[in-house]
């Protein structure tokens, strides 16, 4: 999978970039607050439909500008793919403020972009996965998952709409008014489509950690195994999810409606990370880990993520680094390198290029950016 073009449109502090990346190693090097990441999230939004650095479409519009616009020429498997674009802030889909294009006609649904471009992001805020609240691994498992399966992302769609529409009457009966046959209505879906999405994380987690732990080992040099578990907000007996979904709610209903809203579901999951010596007890990376342990750990996920998307799609995604050099030693950095170059298409903004290997900058695509400006080094 390559960009073999990228067009912005008042995205962010570019009123306007075309840039032609190689096909290897592409360098986006100079001082900071210059624009280097906002490239690199572009890449990611079109991948995901969703910025990596903030909720607020808002705020990836230039100021003073009616909408940005995002747009790629992706090469798959050898082969030139219709022009992919996103236009942020046009008041397109539903009530998103986006609208998709794919070959330059208008699409009905935000997730019909998914897939077409698939990206593994490496960033500082990694580290946030591993020691961070749940929310950060939810959105982990959301934003990854979509990319291999706009049915996930429809599901999730359906479920926070279903969600949704549940609070609002559990907020009733806390208020002393509500219809109960109005309630249940409402928890079926949530129960359908929370299931589902329990199913696909479990599934997809499952294949990330078998990729995950051998990534993870070597990266310790052998001293260190990992152990990446799913804790569910209810218990997961023998009986089927939504069976269990179901009969949990059931036993909540007491603590909901005094509360005014749905205490169980994906909504409230977790994802545990434990890391010990092989053969010995394993602790929570999140409270017993060190920084370095977990960042090892969130590299290990990343490095992991890429190998199990590369052997879903049958070729490897994009890679974005983003300033994340030094805060790894050598032997991690090469570790990156030696993976996230594999074969397939790199961009990586830094400040410096010393801590790249010689080689990786002599074959690479090395561009400056001062001031939304680009020009080869």
């Amino acid at each position: 999978m390559q960009v073999s073009r990228l067009e912005l449109t008042d995205f962010r502090n570019y009123e306007r970039l075309e840039f032609t990346p190689g096909a290897g190693l592409n360098v986006l090097v100079g001082p900071n607050a210059q624009g280097k990441t906002n490239v690199l999230e572009a890449l990611y939004t079109l991948a995901t439909t969703k910025s990596h650095r903030t909720s607020r479409d808002t705020e990836l519009v230039r100021f003073g500008a009616p909408l940005a616009r995002v747009t790629a020429e992706v090469q798959k498997l050898g082969e030139i793919t219709s022009d992919l674009e996103l236009a942020i802030g046009a008041g397109g889909v539903g009530t998103s403020g986006k609208l998709v294009k794919l070959g330059g006609s208008k699409q009905p649904r935000l997730t019909d972009l998914l897939g077409h471009l698939n990206a593994v992001l490496f960033a500082s805020t990694d580290l946030d996965i591993v020691r961070g609240e749940p929310d950060e691994r939810r959105r982990f498992l959301n934003y990854e998952i979509s990319q291999l399966s706009p049915r996930y992302a429809l599901a999730l769609a359906a479920y926070r709409k279903a969600l949704e529409g549940r609070n609002r009457l559990l907020k009733d009966f806390k208020h002393g008014h509500g219809d109960v046959a109005s309630l249940e209505a409402w928890t079926g879906p949530v129960v359908e489509h929370g299931a589902k999405l329990i199913e696909r994380r479990q599934a997809w987690l499952e294949r990330l950690t078998a990729l995950a732990a051998p990534i993870h080992e070597a990266l310790t040099g052998g001293l260190e195994t990992l152990h990446v578990g799913y804790i569910a907000s209810f218990p997961l007996t023998e009986a089927s999810i939504p069976e269990a979904f179901v009969a949990a709610l059931k036993a909540a209903r007491r603590e909901e409606t005094a509360r005014g809203v749905t205490t169980l579901g994906p909504q409230r999951d977790d994802l545990t990370f434990r890391i010990g010596p092989p053969g010995g007890m394993l602790l929570d990376a999140r409270t017993y880990g060190s920084q370095g342990q977990q960042r090892t750990v969130a590299l290990a996920l990343r490095l992991a993520e890429r190998q199990l998307i590369e052997e879903t799609i049958g070729e490897p995604p994009i890679v974005l680094l983003d300033d994340v050099l030094s805060d790894l030693d050598e032997s991690r950095r090469n570790q990156i390198f030696a993976l996230s170059l594999s074969g397939g298409q790199t961009f990586l903004t830094t400040t410096d290029l010393a801590p790249i290997p010689l080689d990786a900058v002599k074959n690479a695509r090395v561009v400056t950016v001062r001031q939304g400006v680009f020009r080869d080094a």
